[in-house]
């Protein structure tokens, strides 16, 4: 019992300790208004970028604010206190600047990494589905809702997992940030013939090459004369010259609609944001 006992107030105090789980801490009172959003992204530019990059990405002494889970899984009050008092034994100093200039910053970092799904992207979402499956020809290696290519990721849940920034930059700059598990590879057989595909699995000894027709080779390298990988991405990076700036944006807010979470749950979301779904 003594046992129970204890084992009880460790988990209440490890629970305490963990800042997603104050379900009691008011959110940010600016959350959702693009003014505070663009009123934090000029004090960003000023006090943060130094440290942390231009657009948050991460600097030569801060970390990225941008990608991953690092804000998403901190709470609006916690984001709020690191800013405002510093994080010890690290190299971020305290900025102690009035309550509204604090949370414009939470609300401008908060918009870094936020889904693409919560973001106002001005386009049009059916337009953009039309162009997907069509003229911009995307559907040819990416798949959504099981319909599509096999080359290129699959984007059924990209307005969910990727934020604005990370859709725009893979629409226009698909070279900057390549796509683990989708590198390029064009081999020849030792009998002449060429397989082209994306590498799924690369040893000393074979290559797993998966290609457009969904058609996965399993190769030994004994039996290859040549492998070629591809240094740049599969995916054509003249979108910027192929469509015009209003398609971009229609494309754009079309992948910022797809997610794998039911209405409901993503309402949910909204309502909290510091909880994991």
């Amino acid at each position: 019992m003594r046992l129970l006992l204890l084992f009880l107030c460790m988990a209440c105090w490890v629970a305490a300790q963990n800042p997603r789980d104050r379900g009691n801490e008011p959110p940010n009172p600016l959350a959702g208004k693009p003014e505070a959003v663009e009123a934090g992204k000029k004090l960003f530019a000023g006090a943060c970028s130094a440290c942390h990059g231009k657009d948050g990405e991460g600097g030569g002494r801060g970390p990225n604010l941008a990608d991953g889970q690092r804000i998403r899984r901190q709470s609006d009050q916690r984001v709020f206190a690191s800013i405002q008092k510093g994080v010890p034994g690290a190299d971020m100093p305290p900025f102690p600047l009035p309550d509204e200039s604090l949370w414009q910053l939470v609300a401008y970092v908060r918009s870094l990494s936020a889904p693409a799904i919560e973001s106002k992207i001005a386009g049009d979402p059916q337009a953009g589905g039309a162009l997907f499956f069509g003229k911009a020809g995307c559907s040819s290696c990416h798949m959504v809702q099981g319909r599509g290519g096999f080359l290129g990721p699959d984007l059924s849940d990209a307005g969910m997992s990727r934020s604005g920034r990370q859709l725009r930059e893979a629409v226009l700059e698909p070279n900057a940030r390549l796509t683990e598990g989708f590198q390029g590879v064009t081999v020849t057989t030792r009998a002449g013939a060429k397989i082209s595909g994306v590498a799924k699995n690369n040893t000393n000894y074979s290559i797993q090459i998966l290609d457009a027709q969904g058609e996965l080779h399993l190769l030994q390298k004994k039996d290859l004369r040549e492998v070629v990988f591809h240094k740049n991405s599969l995916m054509p990076g003249d979108y910027g010259r192929r469509l015009a700036p209003e398609e971009i944006e229609n494309v754009l807010a079309f992948l910022s609609r797809q997610s794998l979470r039911p209405p409901s749950a993503l309402a949910k979301r909204r309502d909290n944001p510091r909880r994991n779904f």
